[in-house]
């Protein structure tokens, strides 16, 4: 194996094309940041999250990434809650990935040719999450590390080869950065097996041999970091719970992804250029794909450069689950590092068929970031609206109504997760409690409080706001409903912490809830969480003859036998197909800052317009649960013991 000649000096102007491509514009935060700079402001935090998982999560996704929370307390600590710095760091990271992807291609193409794999991979418009979202570090800074362990193995090999001393330390080094990064980092060692297999001489046996040989090292440690893994979080393999292996849906996704991340017009700009051209999108979608198509057949003709797209493929395979989600071209931040397998491929045939391709990127790149730009000022609006409606307002929490999950097109969330550190510090000082006015799910067929459009409903509790233009207002006061007579709680508090939960369960320990002094049709209860609320209707659960209302929690979360009828009552739902309130809360209990939420009761009857109220409790109930509720959850399910 011998080493490829000496870098020309014009590679540099790799890291600097990919910085200024990818320079932050008037940032701001979006979604999980808020969560990630709340949690590390302190570098105790910081720090257990190299004992423990990621934010100190207590269920439902578990995360090994303390460097990532360390980086979240420097940025703090070197320049307050800057969101240019945050961002900023995230372009310095996608600058030097573009360095190591340039160093990794001239390993297996002539300089120029690497040179524009690489300027592909730097400029793809797919990458936007990861660079121009500050928790998207997830995926940028751990390319960097990820891209040197690999750069490092080769370079190791090479040296090895010619005689040269070749430590093995800076190859711990990197690939202990990457393993404490995110568990993307778990492809290296096949990775860099392959990639020196490739560049080996002799029979493909001997090669294979050698490759392993060459990654040993970073096997060894990738088992003391599962070992780790397991002491620290208790399991080995992590994750969003909802994430299901779907072969149909997972195929189908991959196909999506790889039209997504070659043919970027498909999602990004296709229609500006239209409204600009005259010529319907679809038209220059199919023309922009011609170039990397042609490419890849192109490159293909040749057996040996199958070995790229299955490399893509073993990078994909931690974010296989993921590839069910490929609608949401948010998600193609996952494919960041993978994607460095692809551009070579678009590069190979020459320079000509890449300077095309990365023709038809720019203009997607160039919208992509006008639309993240624009919802990052709008949401440095609303934020600052949030805080004059947070000075206005008397004590209590804020109810808001308005608050955007993401742009319209999805490319750039806003305040769609952790909102109830949105008013607390760092972001503000002293902090105030914060809950999204919205359905936890925007879907078709979703309970609503509200029609869309209606004036929220006034809540008693805190303030009721909503979204004006570029600010927000109290909702007034508008004709109350007669008073739904609530009793069952203690002092407004109705106990779900896990005791009362396995009691509940078991039957040992009912938990009912007695409403006015006529039993209703139907119910509705709202349980308002910091991302949105679950509004869940169900018939009153009351015997008959009973003279009031009742709503028995049992049946409410987990459903049970209904005497004398044989069928089994299911759990209360927020919506179509099975979206059960019981699996629904396990990741607010597990994530919101205190797992305690704040419960609107009605009366009335179910109809046409799917509720009427009759009734409203001019008191908000408090559901209080604790961070044990997801593991009862899948106890009550039968999933664990």
């Amino acid at each position: 194996m011998t080493a490829p000649p000496p870098l020309p000096r014009w590679f540099w102007l790799l890291p600097l094309g990919a910085a200024l491509a990818w320079w932050p514009i008037d940032p701001w935060w979006k979604s999980d940041d808020y969560l990630a700079l709340h949690y590390a402001q302190h570098l105790g935090r910081a720090l257990a999250d190299f004992v423990g998982p990621q934010y100190g999560a207590t269920d439902v996704w578990w995360f090994y990434r303390p460097l990532v929370t360390l980086s979240f307390w420097f940025d703090q600590l070197a320049f307050g809650p800057s969101p240019m710095w945050s961002h900023a760091s995230n372009v310095l990271a996608h600058a030097a990935s573009a360095l190591w992807v340039g160093l990794l291609w001239r390993r297996f193409l002539p300089d120029g040719r690497a040179f524009a794999a690489a300027l592909l991979w730097a400029l793809l418009p797919g990458h936007q999450a990861a660079i121009l979202w500050a928790v998207g570090r997830v995926d940028s800074h751990t390319a960097v590390w990820c891209f040197a362990t690999l750069w490092l193995t080769l370079r190791r090999e090479e040296r090895r080869a010619v005689g040269l001393p070749a430590p093995r330390w800076p190859l711990w080094l990197a690939f202990a950065g990457a393993l404490a990064s995110k568990e993307l980092a778990w492809v290296v060692p096949p990775l860099a097996a392959a990639l020196v297999a490739l560049r080996g001489d002799g029979p493909i046996g001997a090669r294979l041999r050698h490759g392993a040989r060459a990654s040993a090292p970073l096997w060894f440690l990738l088992a003391a970091c599962f070992g780790l893994r397991l002491l620290v979080l208790g399991r080995l393999v992590g994750g969003y719970g909802e994430m299901q292996f779907a072969w149909l849906p997972m195929a189908t996704g991959l196909g999506r992804t790889l039209l997504h991340t070659l043919v970027p017009l498909g999602w990004s700009g296709g229609d500006a250029l239209a409204d600009a051209t005259g010529v319907a999108a679809p038209v220059w979608t199919v023309v922009a794909a011609l170039p990397p198509l042609a490419a890849l057949l192109l490159a293909l003709r040749r057996p040996a450069w199958l070995a790229a797209p299955l490399l893509f493929v073993v990078a994909c395979a931690p974010m296989a689950t993921f590839l069910a989600g490929a609608h949401n071209v948010h998600n193609l931040r996952y494919w960041y590092l993978p994607t460095a397998a692809l551009v070579g491929l678009l590069a190979a045939p020459g320079r000509l068929a890449a300077g095309l391709v990365l023709l038809t990127w720019l203009w997607p790149l160039a919208h992509v970031r006008a639309e993240v730009v624009a919802a990052d000022r709008e949401s440095r609006r609303l934020h600052h609206a949030l805080q004059r409606a947070a000075d206005a307002a008397p004590s209590g929490p804020l109810f808001v109504a308005g608050l955007p999950h993401a742009n319209a097109r999805g490319t750039s969330l806003q305040f769609h997760f952790g909102v109830d550190r949105v008013l607390q510090p760092p972001f503000r000082e002293p902090g105030v409690a914060l809950f999204a006015l919205r359905p936890i799910v925007d879907a078709p067929g979703i309970f609503r409080l509200d029609p869309p459009g209606a004036v929220p409903t006034r809540l008693p509790l805190g303030t009721t706001c909503r979204r004006t233009g570029e600010g927000f207002e109290p909702v007034p006061h508008d004709a109350p409903l007669p008073d739904l007579e609530l009793s069952g709680d203690v002092g407004g508090v109705v106990d779900l912490t896990t005791p009362r939960l396995l009691g509940l369960q078991d039957g040992s320990r009912p938990i009912r809830l007695a409403t006015g002094a006529t039993r209703p049709e139907a119910h509705r209860l709202t349980i308002f969480t910091a991302t949105g609320y679950f509004c869940c209707l169900f018939p009153d659960h009351g015997e008959a003859g009973t003279a009031h209302g009742t709503i028995d929690l049992r049946r409410f979360f987990v459903g049970h036998p209904d005497p004398p009828a044989p069928q089994q009552v299911p759990p209360a739902v927020y919506g179509p197909g099975g979206s059960y309130v019981m699996r629904g809360l396990e990741v607010p209990t597990t994530h919101d800052l205190v797992p305690e939420f704040p419960v609107l009761v009605e009366a009335g009857r179910i109809d046409a317009n799917g509720f009427t109220a009759t009734h409203r409790a001019r008191r908000l109930l408090t559901f209080r649960f604790d961070r044990g509720y997801a593991r009862w959850v899948r106890r009550a399910l039968g999933l664990e013991r």
